[in-house]
């Protein structure tokens, strides 16, 4: 009998443990976002940048997969990896793990990770401008 309690507490104990955490992975759709603002670090854009000089786009699957394709002076690059997702009071993080392409990604540690936000007013946003990198912008289609 003192099993059957033991078990039946370790599944209950697993099952509340489960249900506490704000999983916002099972919510995503194949969404497609695509650059729309590049702001050089912390200066507003001068005409010349209000044109775009890359395009660039983010797909993220269900799957918790993401490819991101990026132009700019000639072919199209293509980089992809893993995501996972966690909401805070500023919005959604994506944190981005690279498996390929890894010239295209936009971090201040020169790794194979990037940090997104989907900010309260429902455009994504790069981290690359904490450490004077360009500010991306980007719109879901």
């Amino acid at each position: 009998m003192n099993v059957l309690n033991y078990i039946a507490g370790i599944s209950l104990l697993f099952l509340v443990s489960a249900c506490g955490d704000k999983n916002t992975t099972s919510d995503i759709k194949r969404e497609t976002w695509q650059l729309i603002e590049m702001t050089a670090g912390m200066v507003p854009p001068s005409d010349q940048e209000a044109v775009l000089s890359m395009s660039q786009t983010y797909v993220f699957t269900p799957e918790m997969t993401f490819t991101k394709q990026q132009t700019k002076d000639g072919p199209t690059i293509e980089a992809s990896g893993t995501y996972i997702t966690k909401e805070t009071s500023e919005g959604i993080f994506y944190t981005l793990k690279y498996t390929e392409g890894l010239q295209i990604v936009g971090s201040c540690t020169g790794n194979d990770s990037e940090e997104l936000l989907v900010r309260n007013d429902g455009k994504l946003q790069n981290s690359w401008m904490m450490c004077d990198g360009p500010l991306l912008i980007y719109e879901k289609q």
